[in-house]
């Protein structure tokens, strides 16, 4: 199973770069904008703003083209996430958990997907995390509302693929 990022969609984004051009084309031309009747923005004004339409637009398409960050497969996990790039094998895993977890700036549920290397294995990240399980050094991959797929579906994959290394915990959480 390969967990998917989230994209935003490429026709949005075609028209957020359109748009900023236009307003980029418009600061050329000498063009004034009132705002709200009494806000001048003038050409630098404009200038600005069509800048960052097209910052936005170009950070949105490199978000769009990202490798998907994670595949659960039977060989072990596919990381491409927390500064691991490469396929970890089982074996080279202790634990893989999904947590529970609140967003703290948006006060969101989601769950975590959590990796506790075997001992002695090096992944080339630091394990620094306490898991809400045990408290081993762990490793938080990715918050699973950043993909495509929900938190049962990747508790299913990893029931399948990880056997007794998937301690699974509770998928609702409680208020």
């Amino acid at each position: 199973m390969t967990l998917q990022y989230r994209r935003p969609k490429l026709w949005l984004l075609a028209i957020y770069f359109l748009a900023g051009c236009a307003v980029i084309w418009l600061s050329q031309t000498g063009v004034e904008l009132t705002v709200l009747v009494f806000v001048n923005l003038g050409s630098t004004a404009l200038l600005i703003v069509g800048g960052i339409v097209i910052l936005f637009t170009l950070w949105q398409l490199r978000e769009a083209f990202r490798p998907d960050p994670v595949v659960i497969g039977e060989a072990g996990l596919q990381l491409k996430v927390a500064g691991i790039n490469r396929l970890v094998p089982w074996g080279a895993i202790d634990a893989v958990f999904l947590e529970p977890y609140v967003n703290p700036g948006s006060d969101t549920r989601t769950h975590r997907l959590v990796l506790t290397p075997a001992p002695g294995v090096d992944l080339g990240a630091k394990t620094d995390y306490g898991n809400q399980a045990d408290g081993r050094p762990s490793i938080v991959l990715l918050a699973v509302d950043e993909t495509l797929q929900t938190a049962p579906e990747v508790a299913q994959a990893l029931a399948a693929y990880a056997g007794p290394r998937f301690l699974p915990s509770p998928l609702s959480m409680e208020k």
